[in-house]
């Protein structure tokens, strides 16, 4: 059963009058409790927190996405708004880590792995630019 949820408006408003956004969903399907959050700014930051909720609701029951992270690459580089330049540097800084993970599923990843994994494959990150001085 595929978990749903759905973001709603809430009756009160933020400081400055602007309308607050919320969700809510059930925990297990119809008849089950239901959980609801609010303050959201809004309607995309309440549907934003609504699809984390249900995927660690789907981890937690088991059934989380068998998404991979080479799917959820190209999904996000699909979707991504950019010059085709971008684009092919995005893919090329993340090549790496697609070669090395790519065939995971995301909820089989851990963040410990690829801490340890970006130590030993990774160039250390830059702490200033040349020729730049405060």
């Amino acid at each position: 059963m595929a978990q749903l949820g759905q973001v709603v408006r809430m009756k009160s408003k933020a400081a400055g009058g602007e309308a607050l956004w919320g969700y809510r969903y059930r925990v297990g399907g119809r008849g089950s409790r239901r959980v609801q959050r609010g303050g959201f700014q809004s309607e995309r930051d309440a549907g934003e927190a609504l699809e984390r909720a249900l995927e660690r609701l789907r981890r937690a029951n088991g059934t989380a996405s068998t998404l991979t992270l080479a799917a959820l690459v190209d999904e996000y580089l699909a979707q991504h708004d950019a010059q085709p330049e971008t684009i092919e540097k995005l893919r090329w800084l993340l090549a790496k880590a697609v070669a090395e993970f790519g065939d995971r599923r995301l909820g089989e990843l851990r963040s410990q792995e690829i801490a340890a994994w970006s130590v030993s494959h990774l160039p250390p990150v830059a702490t200033g630019c040349a020729g730049w001085a405060p």
